[in-house]
């Protein structure tokens, strides 16, 4: 076993230990290999697990969410090869991902998207777009985005008043 892949496996591990999810956590990840951009603007929580084999194929983006017992994993089993496909995750500004989610692919999440509890993600998700299920399946755009009546009424121009 090499010092790197050593660094690696005790940071992770320390992860686990009871300690602020904001900041402290993010920042015992991020010394594991992770990339993640800014560590204090992150949340981690308890009992998350990140492959130990290739943590640094993981970028996590600043305001992330990532709450109790989420799986992310960066090694996949191809089943028609018998092989284990390394894959990268990527997770973008201000995602939330909910309790217990499994990243099973290598996927990209988009900024300020929303993914449900017990979900299992093997696709990417666009920015702003809410999904959940097993696997995660879309649910809805978030106000704001895309072509909703929100985003409708912010580009119009506001009519000139009755004399």
């Amino acid at each position: 076993m090499t010092l790197s892949r050593l660094k690696k496996l005790i940071f992770l591990h320390l992860q686990r230990l009871p300690m602020k999810s904001r900041a402290w956590r993010p920042f015992f990840v991020k010394q594991a290999g992770v990339n993640i951009i800014d560590y204090r603007n992150t949340f981690i929580g308890e009992n998350v697990m990140i492959d130990t084999n290739y943590p640094e194929d993981l970028t996590i983006e600043s305001g992330v969410r990532i709450t109790y017992g989420c799986s992310i994993l960066l090694h996949f089993l191809n089943i028609y090869t018998g092989t284990y496909d390394r894959g990268k995750i990527h997770i973008g500004k201000n995602v939330h991902v909910g309790c217990n989610t499994t990243f099973c692919k290598p996927v990209t999440i988009g900024d300020e998207a929303i993914i449900g509890a017990c979900s299992v993600v093997t696709h990417d998700i666009p920015a702003g777009e809410v999904w959940a299920g097993n696997p995660a399946r879309f649910i809805r755009k978030r106000p704001g985005f895309g072509d909703d009546a929100s985003t409708e009424a912010s580009t119009t121009t506001p009519s000139q008043p009755q004399p």
